[in-house]
């Protein structure tokens, strides 16, 4: 029984060994150019010199300030794996202001905020550090606009969709489809585990072969709760996927 103990500890330890890490990395908070308006990011530089791909996160609903310290976390991380990480604050300060009085702007600003998101991603493919390949990592809400920003720019290289959806709000149906990871609960009462099935299921009609990865029992959000075995999870798993995709030659 100690014997036992003593191995789930170690277990524990491990698993929480690279979140711990990567509290050394701090984020830097800057304003990326676009073209309807400079973007607020949060940017984590992965060490070194050599040319590195970059990935954009992006937020939900609420955005990231109600988890910031695991969202930086997850954003150190991965550039601790040698990928530059950007918080991407898409919301415009008028998007905030509608969203405070209770407005819904997702149906009405999808569109936009892909076409910014792209802008954001051409602008870092661009760049003399770049190794010319740009990942999104979107969660909830921000997993459907990944997925929008996806179909509509050639130029994605990945795309990982935490509990998302099809991009649903754009009228041009769906033509293309970078390659996916996709991560979903199966008690996800918010975002149903139907919908990450329906977007797998798309892209493999496009000729993909998507990444699903459901987890049992799990609700919305999980993405974000790093202390957990399924964040944890999670996040190990987009770091194997984006590496793969992003730094492969």
């Amino acid at each position: 029984m100690h014997r036992m103990l003593g191995l789930l500890a170690v277990a524990v330890l491990t698993v929480f060994a690279g979140v711990a890490s990567a509290q050394e990395i701090t984020g830097q908070k800057i304003l990326l150019p676009a073209t309807e308006r400079q973007v607020h990011v949060t940017y984590f530089r992965a060490p070194g010199n050599d040319p590195r791909p970059a990935a954009l996160l992006l937020h939900g609903a609420n955005g990231f300030d109600s988890a910031i310290a695991n969202y930086n976390a997850y954003g150190a991380e991965l550039a601790n794996n040698g990928i530059d990480a950007y918080l991407v604050y898409y919301y415009s300060d008028a998007d905030e202001d509608s969203l405070s009085r209770g407005t819904d702007v997702f149906m009405k600003r999808f569109a936009s905020w892909t076409r910014l998101v792209g802008d954001l991603a051409d602008g870092l493919r661009k760049q003399q550090s770049s190794n010319g390949k740009v990942g999104l990592v979107g969660f909830s809400n921000g997993g459907t606009l990944a997925a929008g920003v996806g179909s509509q720019n050639s130029d994605i290289a990945a795309a990982v969709i935490y509990y998302g959806a099809e991009p649903f709000p754009l009228t041009d149906p769906v033509k293309r489809l970078p390659p996916l990871l996709i991560l979903h609960g199966d008690a996800d009462t918010i975002i149903p585990v139907e919908q990450g099935r329906h977007l797998a299921d798309i892209a493999k009609s496009l000729g993909g072969t998507p990444e699903l990865v459901i987890y049992p029992g799990e609700r919305h959000g999980f993405g974000s709760r790093l202390q957990t075995a399924n964040g944890t999870d999670g996040l190990n798993r987009t770091i194997a996927f984006l590496k793969r995709e992003l730094m492969a030659r």
